[in-house]
């Protein structure tokens, strides 16, 4: 379900209704969880297996590790829910067949259950009895271990369970594939089927973020939930469950201790932010989005001004695309009460690459740094290792991104800049003119430019998939030529119009912001709350003539859906 559909606005409204009506806190949770059920189950109800997985594996982990008897009251319930999911995610037939079937106005026909695209590799009834087998089994046996072994043994099992699912559904594939061309390119044949698996929504998001529950219980920075439903809502949280921001328990389950209400304030407020993200998502990033399409299509034969076109268009849509989403995430959060950390802070204006991770996906790279850059050592060991730590880390995070061995690349060229960066402020902390230079108007401006051309750099890597095409799209990049050859960004049809008008918008309305932020401290939808109604009410009206002359004709996904 997309936030810019109607059937996700009926959705928010039921949601705000019930809260407002109903004060008791565990009936809210339960319809919390219900839309979040409904919101994540419209994509395809089977996927719910797996947020109902991920929620039974971790609330008996943390639990486990404390040693809690809650155990003994909440097994028939996980189990029940557990065993009712896998019978609906194995036996069921093609969801998106009757959606099709559905929409087209007649019933569809019996299908064949998708268990059985999987070849009979899985077998349906036996994975129901593994999990009705295995998990009371794996508890009872890590629960007579003495207590270190006991929290590192439910700790790994966490662990396991949610990056194993998300290898198998994210990389499966990917892997086969790796594999199988290594082994062709040294003269050995091995044929090995891929699997149809269709990758579930917003995996890589709720697998980091349930793991985080897990991890700061072992830590103790946290204590257990002692109630499924509460932590089956913290996983499934339906504003940021597909794209974040990735939350950590402590910012989101301290507030379900008491209920929830709404106030005036709070839904202005969030109405103005998701009128701002909803502004970036259908008015900028899917106006500009035909255009890189074009270019990055068949980008062999392009000039450097093209290329480097699309590097900056791609750079405007995935930020308004990815930043949108957050702030209507953020802005629905606000309006029931529950405020979401800020995922991006002007991280265009960074003047250097480290600055530009401290303000870019700050959930993602704030995680990768506390559960695995720390873990590694992060800085507390030697200087070569502090650097090796650092490409684990981005390594780890770009192929995070997708199963594809450009963001595996793309995460190698951060981490070595970022490593690059490190060892230039080891140099100019020995210089004390050459670290006053850098702080002047002249060293920061080029500081910010050369940034600037290094992310622009790196976003084409992470667009074009194509090796030939990449390289290509590189060496344009960096070698410039001094030919136009704009007629072959597709000027003929009108989409470089429409996008160059949409990027121009953005530019001026986001430096304003930025000047807005850097004075006041508030960003256009904060400020917009207590500015005159008269100014408010332009504002509405301008805005409802944009959407309306702007809306495009489809509904585009979010980008990082596919992540």
């Amino acid at each position: 379900m997309l936030f810019q559909t109607v059937e996700f606005l009926i959705l928010l409204i039921v949601v705000l209704v019930a809260i407002m009506a109903i004060r008791r806190r565990r009936w809210q949770h339960s319809i919390l969880t219900a839309a979040s059920f409904v919101f994540y189950g419209w994509w395809d109800v089977r996927f719910l297996l797996l947020i109902m997985l991920s929620s039974v594996v971790d609330y008996s982990a943390a639990l486990g590790i404390v040693k809690s008897r809650r155990m003994t009251v909440k097994r028939r319930t996980m189990l029940g829910m557990l065993l009712v999911g896998a019978a609906v995610f194995f036996l069921l037939p093609n969801w998106p067949e009757w959606q099709a079937a559905l929409k087209a106005g007649h019933m569809p026909a019996p299908g064949t259950p998708w268990i059985a695209q999987w070849s009979g590799a899985f077998p349906a009834i036996g994975l129901m009895l593994a999990i009705a087998v295995l998990g009371p089994l794996t508890y009872a046996l890590w629960d007579r271990l003495p207590d270190a072994k006991r929290r590192k043994a439910f700790l790994y099992t966490s662990i396991v369970v949610n990056l194993g699912v998300l290898a198998f559904f994210k990389y499966f594939n990917f892997f086969v594939d790796s594999a199988t061309g290594m082994a062709g390119a040294v003269g050995w044949n091995i044929s090995v089927t891929a699997l149809e698996v269709a990758l579930p929504v917003g995996i890589s998001f709720y697998t980091f973020q349930t793991m985080s529950y897990t991890v700061d219980v072992y830590r103790g920075q946290i204590r257990p939930e002692r109630s499924l439903l509460r932590l089956a809502l913290y996983v499934a949280y339906f504003p940021q469950l597909v794209a974040g921001p990735i939350l950590r328990p402590s910012q989101f389950l301290p507030s379900l201790k008491q209920p929830w209400a709404l106030r005036a304030d709070r839904v202005r407020s969030g109405c103005h932010l998701a009128l701002q993200g909803l502004a970036k998502k259908v008015l900028i990033a899917d106006n500009i989005a035909p255009l890189v399409d074009v270019i990055f299509a068949h980008p062999q034969g392009q000039s450097s001004v093209v290329i480097m076109l699309g590097s900056m268009l791609f750079a405007i849509q995935i930020y308004c695309d990815f930043s949108g989403y957050t702030d209507i995430a953020r802005a629905i959060s606000r309006m029931f009460g529950v405020e979401i950390p800020i995922n991006f802070n002007f991280p265009y204006f960074s003047t250097s690459i480290t600055q530009f991770w401290r303000r870019w996906h700050i959930s993602l790279s704030s995680w990768l740094r506390d559960y695995l850059y720390i873990p590694l050592g992060g800085s507390r060991v030697s200087v070569p290792m502090t650097y090796v730590n650092l490409m684990i880390t981005m390594l780890l995070g770009g192929l995070w991104h997708g199963a594809s061995w450009n963001f595996v690349v793309w995460g190698g060229y951060q981490g070595g800049l970022l490593a690059a960066h490190k060892l230039l402020l080891n140099v100019t902390d020995r210089s004390s003119s050459l670290k006053r230079w850098a702080t002047t108007w002249w060293g920061t401006a080029l500081r910010w430019a050369f940034t600037t051309w290094l992310w622009l750099l790196g976003w084409l890597i992470f667009r074009v998939t194509d090796f030939g095409d990449l390289w290509y799209c590189i060496k344009k990049f960096i070698f410039f030529d001094a030919v136009l050859g704009l007629g072959a960004a597709g000027l003929g049809r009108g989409d470089p119009f429409t996008a160059a008008g949409a990027a121009a918008v953005f530019c001026v309305l986001h430096g304003i912001d930025y000047l807005l932020f850097c004075r006041t401290g508030k960003i256009y939808a904060n400020a917009l709350c207590t500015v005159p109604y008269p100014v408010r009410a332009t504002v509405y009206a301008g805005a409802a003539v944009a959407f309306f002359f702007g809306w495009p004709s489809t509904n585009g996904a979010f980008i990082y859906f596919q992540f």
